[in-house]
């Protein structure tokens, strides 16, 4: 089955937004660090909008992708790629929720 799609846009949910600023504030204590992960997130991301179907099925709702030691998990609609988290892979999934 071939997908043909217009361009989609990138967008971060305010809970992708949240788990990126806690690990900035809390966990991380080098900025160099902190801006050498956005631009890998960010780049990664580029990526899946450009083929949004490229990442890992977790749901039916929900693919991710690996930006070591992270997960971002990604749902898609007709017109955007919109990142619902960002998970520290070393913790556990049983307590990872994610929404729409």
């Amino acid at each position: 089955m071939v997908r043909t799609e217009t361009a989609k846009t990138l967008n971060w949910s305010e809970q992708a937004k949240a788990d990126v600023a806690d690990f900035y504030n809390r966990r991380n204590g080098s900025p160099a660090y902190s801006n050498r992960l956005n631009r890998k997130f960010q780049e990664r991301m580029n990526l899946v909008v450009a083929n949004p179907y490229s990442g890992q099925r977790w749901t039916d709702d929900f693919r991710y992708v690996i930006v070591k030691p992270f997960q971002l998990f990604y749902y898609v609609t007709k017109t955007e790629v919109i990142v619902a988290a960002v998970w520290d892979a070393r913790r556990d999934p049983d307590i990872l929720k994610l929404t729409r």
